[in-house]
């Protein structure tokens, strides 16, 4: 099997370590497979079924080895009507949305040739300081030495302020900027409902939702549009200790890029953007497995902090 290694700091202590992810190897059966599925939809029935397993697992905190072959999805197109079908059953509105695979090389991990985007609900949104149960996201990564924690993301998140409703041609840089009216810093927990992250088959992550597990955000900024936004740090500090930091030429090349594209994205994908959602730009620190009982603090310099503390 593949290691895939997420950027981290070599200095890292135990309570915020790499983020190891198993991924297995494909052979030619899965690729016969994939290639047998490519042109043909998912019918209505399956796509129902796929999102009734995956709100089941949701529910339970049951993970699943892959969703049933009946169901799975081959493309991400597949997915991404999978994705609308939880939506619709899930019974609770869309807090916001998530871009994710904003890198070059996770794109590619998937199978991808741009990001993915997934919904985030309101109960799983936390304010900072939170104080968040371990417990609450069983569908997380596990590390091999098996202690409980949480994957934990660093990133900038924007509010919507206007109504956006999907657009032929999406929407100008500076008609977007016109609808948002603050910058937040934010953790992301990844929190999959498969044992194994499903890198290599893209339709399972867009249909998990882009494996969002929760939100925590910080104070949003109200003075935040002449900020190099390309150049600005982040750093996530766990127990006291910087264990990884980067900047927002990570995400696309700058979070605002993240920001035109998930937005239209959104819009292609049929969503309203409504006032007080808020959307995410991608990992400036890779993804960091943050023990139970640690402190991680995302520290945006003069753009405040998110603080969480995971019991």
């Amino acid at each position: 099997m593949v290691v895939l290694h997420c950027r981290v700091n070599a200095t890292a202590p135990a309570a915020g370590r790499p983020c190891t992810t198993q991924l297995p190897r494909r052979g030619p059966c899965d690729l016969e497979r994939n290639l047998e599925r490519k042109g043909k939809s998912m019918t209505p029935q399956a796509i129902q079924q796929a999102a009734q397993a995956l709100i089941e697992a949701r529910r339970s905190r049951r993970m699943l080895d892959a969703l049933p072959e009946s169901c799975r999805p081959g493309t991400p197109e597949e997915g991404y009507d999978i994705q609308r079908a939880v939506i619709a059953a899930w019974g609770e509105p869309v807090a916001g949305w998530k871009s994710g695979a904003t890198l070059d090389a996770v794109q590619q991990r998937f199978g991808l040739t741009e990001p993915f985007l997934g919904p985030f609900f309101g109960s799983s949104v936390m304010r900072s300081p939170a104080r968040a149960k371990v417990g609450l996201f069983e569908h997380r990564v596990i590390p091999a030495e098996g202690k409980p924690g949480v994957a934990l993301e660093v990133e900038f998140a924007f509010r919507v302020a206007k109504v956006l409703p999907p657009k032929a041609g999406g929407y100008t840089r500076e008609e977007i900027l016109e609808a948002f009216d603050a910058v937040i810093p934010a953790f992301e927990i990844i929190s999959p409902r498969f044992h194994v992250t499903p890198f290599g088959t893209p339709g399972s992550a867009l249909a998990d939702c882009g494996l969002n597990g929760g939100m925590v955000l910080g104070q949003p900024v109200k003075d935040w549009r002449n900020i190099d936004y390309a150049k600005h740090t982040a750093r996530l500090v766990v127990d006291g200790r910087t264990v990884a930091e980067g900047t927002g030429t990570l995400v696309l090349g700058n979070p605002l890029n993240a920001l035109e594209w998930l937005v239209n994205a959104v819009g292609r994908q049929g969503h309203m953007l409504s006032p007080g959602q808020i959307l995410t730009t991608g990992s400036m620190t890779g993804i960091v497995y943050v023990d139970q009982g640690a402190e991680a603090v995302g520290d945006f310099g003069d753009l405040g902090k998110v603080v969480a503390v995971f019991e």
